[in-house]
């Protein structure tokens, strides 16, 4: 089988060090103005056993990191639409087939995130001093108390600071993306997104969280990870 790395709309000369299998080369194939990077895969791994082997962590852990370390060395060079985990096709006629299909949809896509790269943001408020003992009897009450609590928070509005520096984030960026449910559950983890920055805004993206960073220095903490290929945008 064929396993998709990515679409772009170029096709430098790249010497890439590594596959999703660890083995077969990357390859490229050109159907209408665009390239599509892929390597060959088992028919029975990456076919037959794929829902399987996706429950095994194992696995999936170190499958996933072959698939990234790809997808960030032709990101390096070249705008690519990167595709999801997993994705297959049994021949070459197919993925071509693909291609030729969502051929609008895909260079819509490409204009988008051209000279982009994606960056996510977690803002963490500073643990507040801890609070006076709750005054139960039982474990009952106590699990109870708790729960109060932990809805109270939950409840709790965007701080208006926050709104702000998402404004501006947003002013900067040439798109946005709620985050993703996988971290929501972080200690002291008050709000998150993706963003698509173009590498031209880089000094002023930089600038901005340089400056709020200084200005919640006592409050809070600012997380930003990346670049990584724009996969919440595609």
């Amino acid at each position: 089988m064929l396993y998709l790395y990515g679409i772009s709309a170029k096709a430098p000369k790249l010497k890439l060090t590594t596959s999703i299998s660890g083995s077969s080369p990357v390859e490229r194939l050109e159907q209408s103005g665009f390239v599509a990077w892929y390597s060959r895969v088992s028919d029975e791994e990456f076919g037959e056993k794929l829902a399987s082997n996706m429950e095994n962590l194992e696995w999936l852990s170190a499958a996933s990191v072959r698939h990234q370390r790809v997808v960030s060395q032709i990101a390096d060079a070249v705008s690519i639409l990167p595709a999801r985990f997993g994705t297959v096709f049994h021949t070459e006629q197919s993925l071509s087939q693909h291609i030729v299909e969502e051929r609008d949809k895909l260079s819509t896509t490409l204009q988008k995130i051209d000279g982009a790269e994606e960056w996510g943001i977690k803002l963490f408020l500073n643990p507040d001093p801890p609070a006076s003992p709750i005054d139960v009897s039982s474990g009952r009450d106590y699990l109870r108390a708790k729960a109060a609590v932990v809805q109270v928070k939950k409840q709790k509005q965007l701080d208006p600071d926050v709104v702000e520096f998402a404004r501006e984030l947003q002013a900067i960026a040439a798109a946005s993306a709620p985050a993703g449910k996988v971290s929501s559950g972080q200690p002291n983890l008050e709000w998150q997104a993706s963003f698509l920055v173009r590498k031209k805004d880089r000094p002023k993206w930089d600038k901005m969280l340089k400056r709020y960073a200084t200005r919640w220095a006592d409050r809070r903490e600012i997380q930003c990870t990346g670049p990584w290929p724009p996969y919440s945008f595609v």
